[in-house]
Formats: structure tokens, sequence, C-alpha cells
């Protein structure tokens, strides 16, 4: 452990902050007309919070004031201290020490000082030394004429200060500001720098403002050697009733740019409003001056790969009896892709609870009205209502699930059509009615493995679904897409997104999942396989995109095993039996010994995305060198056109009071404006290093953890499966 304070002496336990009597002990005491005292031997004096030792001390009734000699020990809740001398004035509840080395108890902080004046609001230091780092350990230090920390409010101010690295001096400041714990004021945060050849040389320098204790503002100007000066903001708010970040980022001219270019901008707002138990708002709001921005400069609210940016707006009510959405809802699409439809509103109603007909039969429902919007497709505007009744027989016990459900789905379009809609239809219905019949087991039994006593449970599951063929190529697109067919999906009602699309079946599904436990209920492993059948062939939709095609008897498994100690080994499988085809598959291989220690082999396959097969190949991991040494590394692969896509290597030292981190990295420049198909184009690579040093005490250590490191790339590091109840 870094920083460990030493133990308090039993006597100050007993001490009450709120108590002005003074209580004094020692071998010796010699009085003086009962105004003053002198003590010799073992002297302990205890005073609201505080605690002295010492050989000798002498005390003033008259004055209320007290000091001591001969090498002295101070201890408060918050303090403690070794001098030469001491004295205090009582009335005012403050003490002043000579020749003092101090150490806080409540955070790391130590060092020396001519002398500590200490009060209940502040500790003031003379010709005083502070460092965070552990005793003995003088890797860096301020030195100062004067510091003043004020423990109350977490900061401290030092004067004609001197920042000294292994008794070095770096540089100087006539005066500085900094935290000495994690209560929050204004000032200026640890800079960033880096190099790239996208941007070149990369500095950061965030200044804070506290402006309240429920909402503040970070200012950060940023400097580009190739691009100009940038300047960021995040503002924060919190209150009983509403909590929002708004995020705001300007460049005004672009050097890397033509003149013309114009300015460029990232502005995003995310805001949360509870204005009683049953109605919630939500805003979820990112724009950007232009489709390369996040490729090019990078933000902290959007991944340098995103492809699109959500716009969302939501009005909820939660009520006993029905649940309602209010939402306006439109995507940004990035780059050389059609527009996305914009839903200006969308309304949903449902049932908030079933509704009980008959013992042991439930009714529900779910309504829908949205109004779509595109102005540069070919229906340019759509309106669609839906209505779902439905009811449900349910038998559920601790052994066996049965249930029964049955539905009727009515919908109907409004098209506004263009010149060249010869399949669409200005106004369009659909009426389908849905079975469903699902069954499922738990079973268990104890097993033994090696003289380990475990449970092993087996879950078979079956479902039928039925719902009839039906025309519905007269029927726009808006809000539908094609969904994964992992494991759980197979199980799922409707194999699309939206409501534009429902899948014709008369189908099986089979599948079943096994789980082993340790004798402590921790889950070591589990395996799940599952396919449908079709009990008739499925209808092929003319005209139809072949990515919203639903005819695949798909097989789907699932495995994740904890297979022995620090290791984990995950893998997902979907497989099309009558094309005999991998449709897509992902494997992890995981190490994780503590964040020092990580290890990840991954492998990642879809035959089509966006029409084209993604095969990628990774590793990365981190391995300690020495003692607080670690080495950090990721290289990831297109197997598929033969080209690295992502790499970095970085060196970190971490010790209990300062830290270092030296990174370089070469990762694809994405260009947005090319055809997703132009690979020769896409090729391009941006090679860049950035360092990162903190002293801890000065500043936010956090995100400083390996597994943050890992965290940076375009392929981020995720966890492995941790098996658990």
């Amino acid at each position: 452990m870094c920083y460990l304070p030493s133990p308090l002496p039993a006597t100050l336990d007993s001490l009450d902050a709120d108590d002005p009597t003074i209580r004094i002990t020692s071998d010796q005491v010699n009085l003086s007309d009962n105004q003053q005292a002198a003590f010799s031997g073992n002297v302990q004096i205890g005073y609201r919070d505080t605690l002295l030792l010492a050989p000798r001390a002498n005390f003033s009734s008259a004055k209320q004031s007290m000091d001591a000699d001969g090498g002295i020990d101070y201890f408060n809740d918050t303090l403690q201290v070794s001098a030469s001398r001491f004295s205090a004035d009582l009335q005012q509840n403050s003490a002043s020490l000579d020749d003092a080395s101090y150490q806080f108890r409540l955070q790391a902080g130590r060092g020396y000082a001519d002398e500590l004046a200490a009060s209940k609001q502040q500790v003031v230091l003379s010709n005083a030394l502070f460092t965070t780092c552990p005793t003995a350990d003088n890797s860096w230090a301020l030195h100062a004429s004067e510091i003043n920390i004020e423990a109350d409010e977490g900061w401290g101010e030092a004067r004609h200060a001197v920042f000294k690295i292994k008794d070095i001096p770096v540089f100087y400041l006539p005066y500085l500001t900094f935290p000495v714990n994690d209560q929050r004021r204004s000032g200026l945060l640890l800079p960033k720098f880096g190099s790239s050849q996208k941007s070149g040389l990369d500095i950061e320098q965030p200044y804070y403002l506290n402006l309240a204790e429920n909402y503040d503002l970070t200012l950060t100007p940023r400097y580009m050697s190739k691009r100009g000066s940038q300047l960021k903001s995040q503002f924060r708010y919190l209150s009983e009733q509403h909590q929002g970040n708004l995020q705001l980022e300007y460049l005004h001219s672009d050097n890397d740019k033509a003149d013309n270019f114009g300015s460029r901008y990232l502005s995003h707002l995310s805001h949360l409003t509870d204005f009683t138990s049953e109605v919630r708002a939500t805003i979820d709001f990112t724009d950007i001056s232009d489709d390369a921005y996040l490729s090019e400069l990078g933000s902290d609210y959007s991944n340098q790969s995103d492809t699109q940016l959500l716009r969302e707006a939501t009005v909820s009510y939660y009520g006993e009896q029905v649940n309602s959405h209010l939402r306006v809802q439109g995507f940004e699409i990035l780059g050389n892709y059609d527009k996305a439809y914009s839903a200006l509103p969308e309304l949903s109603l449902a049932s908030a609870k079933p509704l009980t007909l008959l013992p042991g039969v439930n009714f529900s429902w779910q309504a829908q009205y949205a109004h779509f919007r595109n102005d540069s497709a070919n229906v340019t505007d759509a309106d669609r209502i839906h209505i779902e009744p439905g009811i449900e027989i349910p038998f559920i016990t601790p052994a066996l699930e049965l249930t029964a459900q049955a539905s009727l789905l009515y919908t109907y379009y409004q098209q506004s059509l263009g010149d060249d809609s010869s399949v669409l239809t200005s106004t369009a219905s659909r009426t389908v009615p849905k079975i469903r019949l699902h069954s499922k087991l738990n079973l268990e039994r104890e097993y033994d493995w090696f003289g380990e006593s475990g449970l092993q449970t087996f879950e078979p599951q079956i479902q039928y679904l039925y719902i009839p063929y039906r025309d519905q190529t007269a029927i726009g697109l808006y809000d539908t897409t094609r969904l994964q067919d992992d494991y759980y999906g197979l199980f799922r009602i409707n194999r699309y997104s939206g409501l534009d699309r429902i899948n014709e079946a008369n189908q099986l599904t089979v599948g079943w999942t096994t789980r082993f436990y340790d004798n402590v209920d921790n889950e070591l492993f589990r395996f799940s396989l599952g396919q449908i059948f079709f009990l008739a062939d499925p209808t092929i939709q003319p005209d139809e995109p072949d990515d919203l095609s639903s005819a695949e008897s798909m097989l789907a498994a699932e495995l994740i095993w904890h297979w022995y100690r620090k290791w984990y080994f995950s893998s997902a499988l979907q497989y099309d039996i009558d094309s005999e085809q991998v449709i897509k598959s992902n494997a992890s291989l995981d190490y994780r010994a503590s964040d020092k220690s990580i290890f990840q082999l991954n492998h990642r396959y879809s035959r089509a995305v966006s029409g084209l097969q993604i095969q990628q190949l990774g590793v990365l991991g981190t391995v300690p060198v020495a003692d607080n040494w670690q080495l950090v590394g990721a290289y990831y692969r297109d197997v598929t056109n033969n080209r690295m896509i992502d790499a970095s290597f970085g060196v970190q030292y971490q010790s209990c009071c300062w830290a270092v981190r030296l990174v370089a990295k070469r990762q694809l420049l994405t260009d947005l404006e090319l055809p997703i198909d132009n690979v020769t184009g896409a090729s391009q690579l941006d090679n860049s290093i950035g360092l990162q040093f903190v002293l801890k005490g000065f500043g936010d250590s956090a995100g400083f953890g390996v597994s943050d490191m890992l965290s940076n790339g375009i392929f981020t590091y995720r966890r492995p499966y941790l098996l658990t109840n």
C-alpha cells in the first residue's frame, strides 16, 4: 500500500472536538499562583480533538496559552507533526510548531517546514517542502517560501514555488494552487501533449471553473501545429430534477484545409429531467460541421470510427395502466451514404401491465403513430399507424415454463411518392396474425470434480412461431433493418427492427443451455446451442435487398469458459445450414491476473457488413517488466485485405506519487467521403506519439490504469466475460 499512516496514540480516541476541557497528565507538576503550571516527564495534553506529547510543557490559565519544547509530537484527526517547539493559543484554537516534520492523515501529503501554523481552517507552512510520495521517497517535491493548505476546501496555495524531481530544480512559479483531496476548485488542470501526422504537435491546457456546487465548466484551449487553435468546453449541471452535459468545440480556421472550407465545430448535449416519478424527459444530440471532423480532430464524446450520430428527444410517461413515449429521432449518416429517415414525431403507447380477462389469460396491447421524413429519398414523407392487441396464457414454475401467445398486427401507411416509385403505393395496409408457443425446462444436478462439489444446470427450450406470408413490397423502409441471429436472437418473434417488415414464419426453434457452478456458486462454464427449423419454405419477396432476407435456417452457438484461474475463453457462431456458410463468428482468449498483467487474442468475422466480408485478428496485452514498470501493446489486422488497422505500443511507470506514460500509435486514417469498398484509398496511415505525466496529489490520476490505456485505440479493450450469477 502506497500510503499507510502510523497508528495514533490510544489517548486520542477519548478526545471530543466539542469538549473545551484541557486534560494534562505528567510525572511532575509545579504550580504558581494557580495561574501557571510547569509539567515535566511524559507530558500528555489533550484539548478538543488534539493531543500533544512532550518531555516538558508550560500552561497559562490567564492567557489560555501553552508551550512545549524538547522534541514534541502533535496529533489531531487530520495531521501529525514532529517538531522541536510548540506554542498554542487555546482561545483561537490555533497552534504553531517549529522545525516541523508533518504528515496528513486523511490524504497523501507530507513534508517539512521551518514553522507550521495550524488552525481549524488551514495549515500555513513557512520555508516548506510538500510531497505526496511515501516517507523516504523524494521522487518529487514542491519547495516554497509559504504553502497554505485549506483542508476543508481541499486546496493548497504555494508562493515562490520550485518543483524539484530527485532534488533537481525543474521550474519556478511565483504562485501555484493545487488540490490536496477530491474536492473541486477552479484552476488549471494537467496539460496534454501529443504529436501525429494529421495534427502535428498537439497541446491541450484545460482550465476548470467550479461555478457552483452543482454545476461546473471546463475550458480547454488546444493548439495543433498543422491545423491551428481550437477551443473546447464542457458544462455539467446536476439538480434534484435535472442533470446534463453540454460540450462545444470550435476551430475557426483549419490550416490543413482550403481557405473556403470554413470553421469546424462539434456540439453535444445530453440531458435528463425527472418532472415527477411518472414523467421523464431525455435529450441526446450531437452535431458536427463536416463528416471528417471526428476522424481528423477526434472528440471526447464520439469514437473516431463512428459513422453516424444520434439526435433524439423523448418524453416518457410511466403510469399504472399505460406507458407512453413521445419521441423525435434522427440519425446523421457520416460519409458517402444515403441519408436516413427521421421520426418527427413518434408516439408509442402500451399497456403498463397485462389485464386478466379470465383466470390464467392475460390481455395486453400496444400502439404507435410515427411520421417519417427524408428530403433526399424517393418517399419524402410517410405516416405509419400500428395497433397490436394480444393475449397470453403463461404457466410458470421453478422447473417448467409454458407460454402461449397470440396477437394481431395491423399497420397502415400513407406515403408521399416520387416520380420513379414503381412498386410502392401511396397508401398501404397490412394485417398479420401471430402465434407463439414457448416452453422451457430448468433442470439441475450436483456433480463432483476431482473431489470438489458443484452444480450443473440444463435448460432446454423449444418455440413454435407462426406468422403467415404478406406481400410487403408496397411498403417503404423507414426504421427497419435485419437483426443479428445470435443464440438469444433465434427465439425472437421478429427478425427485424422496426415495423416495416414482419418476417413470415412457420418454424420450430430448438435450443439448450448448460451451466457449471463451483461449490460457492461461481459460474465456470456456459454453452448454448440452438437452431431454427422451417416447417414450410419461406417465400422470397421480390425486389427486397439481400440484407433483408430472413430465409436462413440459422444455427447459433455460444460458449463462455473460465477454464483455469485467470484464463477465460469465449466464442460465438452463427451458421446458415442451407447455404453451409458461416454468417458471423467471434472468439476471444483472455488472461487477466491484474490490471498490470493482461492478455487478449481475438478474432471476428462477418460475411456481410454493408455488403463486404470483414475478418479481423487482434492481439493486445500488458506485462510488468520491473517494479512499477509496464509494457503495453496492441495490434489489429484486416485479414481480408491483408493490412494493418491499428497498432500501438507504450511504456508506463507508476509509483505511489507520480506516473509517466509514453505511447506510440499507428492507425488507419478514415476518409468517409470514399466508398466503403475503396480499400486502396482508405489505406493511409497516421502515426502519433503521446506523453502523459502525473504528479499524484496535484491532479486527477483517473484514466491512468493500464486497462484505460488499452481502451484508447480504434478497437477498445473489453474485459473478459466474467461468469457470475
